[in-house]
């Protein structure tokens, strides 16, 4: 069921027709080289978005600090 399912959402096959496929084919699938260089371009995509994040976290931290720096600046 679970390599069903993972097919199903991978490949966009119906769960009805991924049940229906011989597991040998379902490992096929999962095994070759276009769904491994697939996989890698998601994980590729996910790094991406992790370093745009991280990036944007520094900004508003230093965004912070200037704040506190201009408000202790104000007090005095």
């Amino acid at each position: 069921m679970n390599q069903a399912a993972s097919l199903s959402i991978y490949s966009h096959t119906s769960l009805t027709e991924a049940l229906s496929m011989p597991v040998s084919v379902v490992n096929k699938f999962f095994k070759c080289k276009p769904f491994d260089d697939w996989r890698k371009g998601k994980e590729s995509e996910l790094k991406l978005q992790v370093a745009i994040v991280n990036r944007l976290n520094s900004v508003i931290s230093a965004c912070g600090v200037v704040a506190k720096t201009i408000a202790s600046v104000i007090r005095r």
